[in-house]
């Protein structure tokens, strides 16, 4: 799917949407992502989370992408 047609789509379901709390966080997302650099927006247990998981890679503690979603009976195009 081109760029342009994601764009399209998600302007369509946009124009429906009716969820004042969905359209406030994607409106929150919005603002972050043009503001500032979102690792600044991340709590402090997000930006822990994300120290642990490169920690983890360094320390070569991963599994590759398809052992991951096996693991929940799932493939990673569904």
């Amino acid at each position: 799917m081109s760029s342009d047609a994601v764009k399209l789509e998600l302007i369509q379901w946009l124009s429906r949407l009716e969820d004042k709390g969905l359209l406030a966080a994607l409106l929150q997302f919005k603002k972050t992502s043009e503001s500032r650099d979102w690792y600044e927006a991340l709590s402090p247990q997000q930006r822990e989370a994300i120290a642990q998981g490169e920690g983890d890679i360094k320390a070569g503690r991963v599994i590759a992408a398809e052992q991951l979603w096996a693991r929940y009976g799932r493939t990673a195009q569904d």
